[in-house]
This record gives C-alpha cells, structure tokens and sequence, in this order.
C-alpha cells in the first residue's frame, strides 16, 4: 500500500490544483495553492535525492511557520526521508545536538535561519547538506511525485522530554499518520473542504503540524499560517478569513480571553485546547471572547491527539472527552493492573496514535511501552460514559506528609481569583513533611499572598493549600505551551525564585 502521508497534497494537487491549500500571513497574506505547493513540494524533493538522500534518511527542517516549512516538510517525505521538525526560535547548541543525535544528511531552513543553521552543522562537526528552501526549489533539476513507501517507514522524528525524563526523540511512522489523521478528520473534527483552520500553532511540535497541517490537507481545508503568536493578529486574521476551526494552547486561550482591542470572530464553529491542562475559568471566558465553544484535548508527543471533548458531545469541565476512534485508554496502577472506574491511575494508551518508538533507544522504548501499552506518565481517571479527565503528571504529583496532592487540583482554585493571570503549584522539599506545595503566582492585579492563601483554603484541604508563594512576571513555558515546573523546581532549590512563606512550619496544614 502506498503509505507516503505526501499524498495529503499530491491529491488535492491533482484533483482541484487551484483550491486554496495555504494563506501566509508573513508574506502579506499570499495565497498558495494546492497545485502550487504539490510543485514547490515536488522540487525539493527532486533536490533532495540529487544530493543522495531518500528512503529512510533524515532531514531537519527549521523554519517559520508558513509556505517554507510546508514545502520543506512534504518535499522530504515525498523524497521518502524522516522530517526532523526543529523550533524556529532555537539556538545553535539545541540544533547541533537534534542534527549529531538523529544523524541527518541535510538542515532545510529560511534565509533568517541560515546563519544559526551553519552554525550548528559546524558544532555538531556534521556532514549535513544547509539548504536554504527557496534556493532547493529554484535548484531543483527536476519534480519528483511522492515515493511510494511501506507503512512503517518513519514519516516524522519529534525530540520531547519523553514520559520518562531526559529528551528523547519520537519515531512516527506514514501508517500511524495516515490512519490517525484520517479519524481525526472523518469521526472527531468533522473538517470540510471548505474550512478555514487558524495555524498559529508551531508547526515544529507535533500538535501544530497535525491539526494546522495535516489535518487540512487531508480534508482539503485551507490553512492561515501566523509566523508568531499575536493575540490581537489572529483575531483579524479569522474575522479576515472567515476562520472556522482554531486550535491552540491554553496561553493562547488565555491571551485572547485577555484581549479585548480585536473584533470577535463571527465564523468559528469550535476551538480546540491542548498541550496543557485549561481550566474551565478560562475556557468560559475565552467561549465568551472567540464566540464559539472551546473544547478539551489530551495527547504527548508519544501518543498525539488520544482523547478529544469534541462537539456535538457536551462540555465536561476538566475533562478530555472520549478516546478517538482506534484508540484504547486503560488506567492502571503501580503494578499495572488495571483500577476500577472512577479510580485514579496511570493512563496508558495503544492505537495508531501511538509512536513506533524511541529513535536508537531499544531501552527507553521497551520501559514506556511494557505490556504492548504507552505508559505516559500522566494521571487520571475515566467516568462512566468512558470519559478520560487528567489529573496530573505522575512527576509532578507532590507528596506531602504521605498524601497525594495533585497540582492541578490547586491550579483551578488560584485561577478563577479575580487578581490571579496565571499559576504554576510544584513541590518543594521538606525535611519533616517529605515536600510542601508552592505556589508560583502572576497576578492580573493586587493580591498578597494572604489573600491566596485564604481563597485556597476556602475550597481545599488544609494539607493541600500552598505553604509557600512566589510571585513572577510570567512563568517558564515551552513551545507547546507547556509550564516547566522542573524549572521552577530548580530555581527553587538553587534560591533563585524568592518565596514568602505562610504560618508556622509544623502546623496541622
């Protein structure tokens, strides 16, 4: 069977060549066609494999969001070799590392990234090919269609922190793609040829890449790429282009629910958040703002895009919905035997969602898929209507005096305090009580941490409520919008985030 998810294009390029595949915001809103990009696609493909590279070799991509990365990503997997997506904002030493570690025989990047690319070819003392995009199209001797490749040739390689620790690159294959993405689109999503998906979400993690690209050309969508994030921007940008579908993060959540100087969009049918828990304060305010519902969903890196509280299924506050179709979702215990309903546990997770493993890391990948399951480290539990709602990072669960407390838990009751922008809880060491809860706040107004402390107690446990507080202009995230607490748990024991501690030390809390 002819895997190859470049086919996405391929055929739309074929059957309606002037549909409007992508809309560039960074290129005074240029619009591209599918039968365009299919050539742009096909030459760097045939420039690729005049330089030697094809079946199973890897090829970095570092670009904005926009017309480069979407020809440099097809151009590759046309040509039949693994994309090794990179953050556009990375450094050199980070890029060096990803080009020596995945072994890749050529960096495609933009003409602003060329400089920091050669840079890192030269620190990784690697014999990669530096293309520049523009420059591999107009080189190109020729247009190579999409190389029919079996179902397991690797389509895209994604470094995460992985559910285990140190960063670890994840191996996704054509057939996982094209079958995941197929049920995103037919059975969850439910996009048309006629929507219009809003792409702010970078296209270097594999959330962005999915639902702003994929997901759309397997439809015969259009897709409007922002190169960065602007809250403001992208308001104009679905009221200009008649945006139907939005995914994001909950930061984008947040910034949009906080922007009031951009008309409310008058096209959205709904809006997806993932990457990072959303608390329901915010999701009903950003409802309220976007004029459209905003729903949950769950992936990683390992296991993109598990469960989704997609419409016409009603709004659970907290929850992720129910698995996609395909998908399997079990909760377990330490030992791995599987809890009662309701019960809280690992989640763990088989389907074609599911990565084919760690790239050169037989280890790594025989400890996180033991018993033929995706163990992810995250903690949740699933309802009686087969409803999966995470709790939290089994990393991140704090131990206080032998009881559990989960962070996100103690996240939503500082979120909907009037004065409170954004909040972090992570644990901190404790002599006497093995941790204690720290609160990490940045305030939207006046608050002492009295005041917190007050407000928490009125809704938590005693020993759930934050000992310490600190208070920061914005907290420490990733690309994907993820809060690093490890970060925060490092400035922590290095004195390098200031906290005000609360009460006496051996109090009953």
């Amino acid at each position: 069977m002819h895997s190859n998810v470049g086919l996405f294009l391929h055929r739309w390029a074929t059957r309606d060549p002037e549909r409007t595949g992508i809309i560039d915001s960074g290129r005074s809103e240029l619009r591209v066609s599918y039968g365009e990009l299919d050539r742009k696609a096909a030459r760097v493909a045939s420039h690729l494999r005049d330089r030697g590279l094809g079946g199973g070799d890897r090829v970095a991509i570092c670009t904005a969001n926009g017309l480069e990365f979407v020809a440099a990503w097809f151009g590759a997997v046309y040509a039949g070799c693994a994309t090794l997506p990179i953050p556009a904002e990375s450094t050199a030493p980070e890029i060096a590392f990803r080009l020596r570690h995945a072994g890749c025989g050529a960096v495609l990047t933009d003409a602003e990234r060329s400089a920091v690319a050669r840079e890192s070819v030269s620190r990784a003392s690697s014999s990669a090919a530096l293309l520049e995009v523009e420059e591999a199209i107009e080189n190109a001797p020729g247009e190579d269609a999409p190389l029919e490749l079996p179902a397991d040739a690797f389509a895209m390689l994604l470094y995460t922190s992985g559910t285990t620790g140190a960063a670890k690159c994840a191996c996704i294959s054509h057939g996982s793609l094209r079958a995941h993405t197929r049920t995103l689109v037919e059975e969850v999503i439910r996009l048309r040829q006629t929507d219009r998906v809003l792409g702010t979400l970078p296209l270097s993690h594999s959330y962005g890449l999915r639902t702003t690209l994929l997901v759309p050309f397997y439809a015969g969508a259009s897709t409007v790429f922002t190169p960065r994030f602007s809250p403001r921007r992208t308001l104009e940008l679905c009221d200009a282009h008649g945006v139907t579908w939005l995914p994001a993060v909950p930061t984008m959540f947040i910034a949009w629910a906080n922007d009031d100087t951009a008309p409310t969009p008058t096209t959205l049918r709904w809006c997806m958040s993932a990457g990072a828990p959303l608390t329901e304060h915010i999701r009903l305010r950003a409802e309220k703002r976007l004029g459209a519902p905003v729903r949950q969903a769950y992936g990683l890196t390992e296991a993109n895009l598990t469960a989704i509280n997609a419409p016409p299924d009603e709004a659970i506050a907290g929850s992720s919905g129910k698995p996609v179709a395909g998908v399997r979702v079990r909760i377990a215990n330490e030992s791995g035997a599987e809890v009662p309903q309701g019960s809280h546990g690992e989640v763990l997770v088989r389907g074609p969602n599911v990565m084919a493993g760690y790239l050169d890391d037989k280890i790594a990948t025989a400890h996180v898929m033991r018993g033929g399951w995706l163990h992810t480290g995250d903690l949740g539990f699933v309802d009686g209507q087969g409803r999966l709602t995470i709790v939290d990072r089994s990393k991140d669960l704090i131990l206080r005096g032998g009881a559990s407390v989960y962070p996100s838990e103690v996240e939503r009751v500082l979120a909907v305090h009037p004065a409170v922008r954004d909040a972090a809880v992570v644990g901190q060491p404790d002599d006497y009580y093995g941790e204690q809860v720290v609160a990490v706040i940045v305030l939207d107004g006046h608050a002492a941490a009295a005041d917190l402390d007050a407000w928490v107690r009125a809704s938590l446990a005693p020993y759930k409520v934050p000992r310490y507080y600190a208070f920061v202009d914005s907290l420490p995230r990733s690309g994907s919008g993820k809060t690093l607490k490890r970060q925060l748990r490092e400035q922590l024991l290095s004195g390098a985030l200031r906290t005000e501690e609360l009460g006496a030390k051996r109090s009953a809390q």
